[in-house]
């Protein structure tokens, strides 16, 4: 990897891993919870660690655009934007269940360039480069390693996940009808874990198969999918679109199996 890009992912690490540690140090310590909707929270350390990381990345960085999911992001004048969930699977934080994570990467014109994910409980800190691999580093334990390069997997023998949407409409029969199928064919299982960007990284890093799902936004799935695609996974849209994907839809998985799944999809009328 570049001098260069070396510094921008340790400046990224620098970024992340306190709002990170933040998060666990609260963990079951929330003073509000917010309703955006009848299914989708926001808490006070949704805002907190999203202006922390916000003048982060600022001082890091300057000159780049911000979009984070609370709305506390800037303009910028270099043309690289970087998208920010402070907190991606904030329901299960909420909830105390330990499947949460801090998302961050950055794009200039539609091209993924940097990538973090940073999971605290689970010890699991992926960062990603364009064309620089992706790895995996657990900073408590003090290890590290590189992502190997994902192999193919038949479905018969893949696991899988998928998440809903928190609008409770025809999309969540619409993707429970996509679960049933892939059960129906003769997957290893499905997984419904509920963070985007972790289910992502766990496609990259052979923990999972393959991962589907649908109305997502753009920083709940833009760092998990630059560490997927440099681990050697394919991750498009359910139209086979690549670049920087909107959320609308979204599928990842292993070489091989992601044409299987893409067919599926397509078959079922979700693919176009």
């Amino acid at each position: 990897m570049p001098a260069g890009e070396a510094r921008e992912l340790e400046l990224l690490r620098r970024a992340v891993l306190p709002a990170g540690q933040r998060l666990l140090a609260q963990q079951g310590q929330l003073r509000e919870i917010a309703y955006k909707s009848a299914t989708e929270v926001v808490t006070d350390l949704d805002r907190a660690v999203e202006r922390e990381l916000v003048g982060a990345l600022g001082r890091f960085f300057p000159g780049d655009a911000i979009e984070a999911e609370e709305g506390g992001g800037h303009g910028g004048d270099s043309g690289r934007t970087w998208y920010l969930d402070p907190i991606d699977g904030t329901t299960n934080y909420v909830h105390d269940y330990p499947f949460y994570c801090v998302s961050v990467a950055c794009a200039q014109d539609s091209e993924l360039l940097w990538a973090a994910v940073y999971a605290p409980y689970l010890d699991e800190l992926y960062l990603a480069a364009r064309a620089g691999g992706a790895r995996l580093e657990r900073p408590r334990a003090g290890e590290a390693r590189a992502l190997a390069r994902r192999e193919p997997v038949a479905l018969t023998r893949a696991l899988l996940a998928t998440g809903f949407p928190y609008r409770r409409d025809e999309l969540v029969a619409r993707n429970a009808a996509h679960m049933q199928r892939f059960l129906m064919l003769g997957c290893h299982d499905v997984r419904r874990g509920g963070s985007a960007a972790l289910d992502l990284c766990h496609v990259g890093a052979g923990k999972l198969d393959g991962y589907w799902e649908m109305s997502l936004r753009v920083w709940d799935c833009a760092a998990g999918t630059l560490v997927a695609r440099e681990a050697g996974a394919v991750v498009t849209d359910f139209a086979g679109q690549g670049g920087l994907l909107s959320g609308q839809s979204i599928l990842a998985a292993a070489p091989g199996l992601h044409a299987e799944m893409q067919a599926q999809l397509r078959g079922s009328g979700d693919g176009a």
